[in-house]
């Protein structure tokens, strides 16, 4: 089929699925009340909203397990060809590209663990998991950042790819590695909060006009 003949087309259309059900699966998901609200909140929401919430991070898992990895391969294995050896900022690229869902991962154990218990959840333990999982989800975004900021380097030295997606990695991704900021802001609705929310958003749409140049120019033409 001559949508394989380059593999990075593969890397662009897992990118392109792996955006979609991202976004699929936050259309789904209902945020539960931040740690700093009434703690009798917490057991009632999850009680009400816990399946469905639990299926949208299962659907966020899939879409992380099957085709965030395949794009962040083809992705990286693009960079390191441009950068040449020793190849330094390819390889923060895909630091940054592992540790953001091993920390989202840490972010789920919580908050899905609570889902799990449902109306049993004790009101007292309930915001614990709550901040938890914000402060694992926002460092998540964090190392995104560093996946960012180490392809826009790569981006804007070789022009390997559109050069403002150079610009809008090292952006987007000073604003997620800025966000850290939330956790000594310790407001859910702050500025750092929001911040980070911004970015993650724009991480995603930053993948996928990646992933749209990978299907369209696959060997840099």
């Amino acid at each position: 089929m001559s949508c394989f003949k380059h593999p990075w087309r593969i890397s662009g259309i897992t990118g392109i699925l792996f955006v979609g059900l991202s976004f699929l699966a936050a259309g789904i998901n209902v945020l539960p009340p931040a740690y700093n609200q009434e703690k009798a909140l917490f057991a009632t929401w999850f009680s009400e909203n816990g399946q469905w919430f639990r299926f949208g991070h299962w659907l966020a898992g899939i879409a992380f397990l099957l085709f965030y990895f395949p794009f962040y391969a083809g992705f990286c294995e693009k960079l390191r060809a441009a950068e040449g050896k020793p190849a330094l900022w390819t390889r923060v690229t895909w630091a940054g590209a592992i540790m953001s869902p091993a920390a989202g991962t840490i972010a789920g154990a919580f908050i899905i663990g609570e889902a799990l218990i449902g109306g049993g959840l004790s009101a007292e333990v309930a915001p614990y998991g709550v901040a938890a999982n914000f402060y694992a989800y926002t460092v998540s975004g964090a190392y995104g950042g560093v996946a960012m900021l180490g392809a826009a380097v790569i981006i804007l030295r070789t022009a390997v790819f559109s050069r403002w997606l150079g610009w809008a990695g090292l952006v987007i991704g000073l604003a997620a590695v800025t966000s850290v900021f939330a956790i000594v802001e310790n407001d859910p609705a702050g500025f750092f909060a929001g911040l980070n929310g911004i970015a993650w958003l724009a991480y995603f749409l930053w993948i996928a006009a990646l992933s749209i140049e990978l299907v369209i120019k696959p060997a840099g033409e």
